[in-house]
């Protein structure tokens, strides 16, 4: 009887120290993020719902915590940055010792319209660009759009290219910086 005693005393034992050995957040394994596109800061990253991370450019990033192998891992965008859209790719799973790095975080930038009016154009030949676009306004517009949109946030500098035959035009509010969140549509000109 006293052996079956000792027997359960040192199995419990046994037990008891294995269950200190592991699952008390000891791991040896890092959660590498990879960012790409990301140019501003506030992004804000979650792995398994509660360990934070602060993103702040393009690159890696590394989550404080790390994991045992074979843990799971289930990253989660908690704030994006302003003005961006971010994507997620890889980012559930289990991290091991041959894939350290999983998830890959791809941002993008919103996206808008820059134009404005026209005032007394009756010729063609007007060519308007911002850096290497440019757009072509025929006579009698009333108002012009360049064909591709600008990232917020972007610097913007728009310049006459070409005058119209016969004519020449101005620029009013030529240069600035893409709203955050809305179209730019007063870069006007005026011809004689």
């Amino acid at each position: 009887m006293k052996s079956k005693y000792l027997s359960a005393a040192a199995a419990l034992l046994c037990a008891a120290g294995l269950a200190a050995c592991g699952g008390g957040g000891n791991g040896s394994l890092p959660l590498v993020v990879q960012v790409v596109g990301l140019d501003r800061t506030g992004l804000v990253l979650l792995n398994n719902g509660g360990d934070e991370l602060l993103v702040t450019g393009s690159g890696t990033a590394t989550f404080k915590t790390l994991m045992e192998p074979d843990a799971a891992f289930n990253v989660t965008i908690k704030t994006p940055p302003d003005g961006t859209v971010c994507k997620l790719a890889n980012n559930t799973g289990k991290i091991n010792y041959y894939s350290y790095q999983q998830t890959v975080v791809t941002c993008t930038p919103n996206t808008y319209e820059l134009g404005g009016e026209v005032s007394n154009l009756t010729t063609s030949g007007l060519v308007l660009a911002n850096g290497p676009l440019t757009v072509a306004v025929p006579a009698n517009s009333t108002r012009w759009e360049f064909a591709t949109k600008i990232n917020n946030l972007a610097p913007y500098g728009v310049t006459i290219l070409s005058q119209p035959a016969g004519q020449t035009c101005a620029l009013a509010n030529a240069s600035g910086v893409m709203p955050l969140a809305q179209k730019v549509a007063n870069v006007n000109v005026t011809c004689q």
